[in-house]
């Protein structure tokens, strides 16, 4: 399975795995023994996965912290930030803004730092929300969730720099629960093969679910219109995200035709250029589709306006459709302690 690197430099790729593979082994033994960690007043809940790219944490942080405001707590969401300049937010940071404006969102690359902040200054919230936690193991957890996109060959995936893996499938074996995303129905085979690394089946399965989508002509002017407007649509791409595949197969799978792929990074940065690279390809189709969390970056350039068609952007939810009850029983659990006893005053770390 080839990784991040060029093919001209796969005979590398093996090698430096397994170096990669030793520093991890090293530094996951002295976060096993404790040292380093340092725990919150707070409980805390990781979303995160195994996997460079996306698998859907940014909307499994908002089922979660849902589910938390629905039992009673005050969460905030905790988050590295990447890929923003200073005194600015993150694409990430802005989407969870937008679609929870009650929810504060922590963006730090000191997120112990940042959280302590908030908290103290904050003292009526009761749980912290980990959004890409599970390498963040200086903070330690009371519930570690690991995703598992069902659209990726996680199973069979291999470390760094040969594959995508950011940790040896061994490591779900500290992971709490396992999610599998972007799964269209349970899937015994890798329910099986999940167990073997974690020791026990998936807790629940879920679907990325559009359930409409908002069409924009300029930044000012939105309108909502049902998912069946793509159909029949002529459609150009631009989607700066870690799996972008699987939104192109969403598209076509509601009856548009991709016309065109503009090429873009996850958290890549957006400017007059790219939106000029985008109205060359424009002519002859209906609309361009991108993701909120492209639209966040998108917006604030002028040059949108000037583009001929609309921007299309799929409204997106988590639709846990096996194991709802399980999982939310678990999340509720993982926080039970700090909603009997009310918020805390200080923070605590060893």
């Amino acid at each position: 399975m080839s990784g991040p690197l060029p093919g001209l430099l796969s005979p590398l790729s093996v090698p430096a795995s397994w170096l990669y593979g030793l520093a991890v082994g090293i530094r996951n033994a002295r976060f096993d023994r404790g040292s380093g960690v340092i725990r919150l007043a707070v409980p805390v809940i990781s979303v995160g996965n195994l996997t460079v790219g996306g698998s859907g944490k940014s909307p499994m942080v908002t089922w979660v912290t849902r589910r938390l405001v629905d039992a009673g707590a005050r969460p905030v969401i905790g988050m590295r930030g990447y890929g923003a300049r200073t005194g600015e937010m993150s694409d990430e940071q802005l989407e969870h803004c937008g679609r929870q404006p009650d929810v504060p969102v922590v963006a730090d690359r000191d997120r112990v730092g940042g959280l302590r902040t908030l908290l103290r200054q904050n003292p009526e919230f009761n749980c912290i929300v980990l959004d890409d936690g599970f390498q963040h193991r200086r903070l330690a957890r009371n519930l570690d969730l690991v995703l598992v996109d069902a659209t990726r060959d996680t199973v069979h995936d291999r470390l760094l720099p040969h594959g995508w893996l950011r940790e040896p499938l061994a490591s779900l074996r500290r992971a709490d629960a396992v999610i599998v995303t972007r799964a269209q129905a349970v899937d015994d085979a890798l329910a099986t093969a999940l167990r073997r690394w974690h020791g026990k089946p998936p807790i629940a399965w879920s679907r990325h679910a559009w359930i409409g989508l908002t069409v924009y002509n300029g930044t000012n002017r939105a309108d909502d219109v049902p998912v069946d407007w793509f159909d029949g649509k002529r459609v150009v791409t631009l989607l700066g995200i870690g799996n972008p595949e699987s939104v192109r197969r969403q598209i076509e799978a509601v009856g548009a035709v991709i016309a065109a792929n503009i090429p873009a990074r996850d958290h890549q940065r957006y400017d007059a250029a790219t939106l000029e690279a985008v109205k060359s390809v424009c002519k002859g189709v209906d609309a361009v589709v991108v993701t909120s969390k492209d639209w966040v970056k998108l917006r604030r350039l002028a040059a949108v306006e000037a583009l001929p068609v609309p921007i299309v952007v799929p409204r997106l939810q988590i639709d846990v459709f096996d194991g709802a009850d399980a999982l939310a029983t678990m999340i509720e659990h993982a926080v039970s302690s700090t909603l009997r006893r009310g918020p805390p005053a200080h923070v605590q770390a060893h």
